[in-house]
């Protein structure tokens, strides 16, 4: 795992998800759509914060559908770049002597913040909209190990 700390790359990241994914930030119910992707999209439901368990779950699904370096994306706070094959605990943190602050790794439950996990490529990803409490799966295999999972995670198709 390393933290995204080059300002241009984090800026240009974002920028991205703002322009392109059409990304918009609210507290205030403005219709239904808050992120928008050219390529096959499903939206769904969560039930409930996910347990250990399910984040293993979907930590697993990454792993074999990309296995390779992504980004994990808190909004307005650290991002990474991490493999999913690293396993990396529910609620880990460290302290950074260097900035003198806690980091913490997002969920992939977006508990609080939108969480974004994504191919460099942007063909696949999970975003989440914390009080919606809502994820979309981007990528045609992603979302097919998904449906697969779905009651494990307790999660239903919007």
């Amino acid at each position: 795992m390393e933290i995204i700390l080059d300002r241009n790359q984090y800026d240009g990241i974002w920028n991205k998800i703002y322009n392109e994914f059409l990304f918009s930030p609210s507290c205030k119910a403005i219709g239904d759509s808050w992120l928008s992707f050219p390529i096959e999209s499903k939206k769904y439901r969560l039930n409930g914060v996910f347990s250990e368990e399910q984040e293993r779950i979907v930590n697993s699904i990454f792993c074999r559908v990309h296995g390779k370096d992504m980004y994990a994306l808190d909004w307005r706070h650290d991002c990474f770049i991490y493999n999913p094959c690293e396993e990396i605990p529910l609620d880990d943190w460290f302290y950074d002597t260097e900035r003198d602050c806690n980091v913490y790794f997002p969920s992939y439950y977006p508990d609080g913040d939108y969480h974004f996990f994504a191919s460099f490529d942007w063909s696949i990803g999970l975003y989440g909209h914390p009080w919606k409490k809502e994820i979309i799966i981007v990528g045609e295999e992603l979302i097919h190990e998904f449906e697969k999972v779905q009651g494990r995670l307790g999660i239903a198709e919007l």
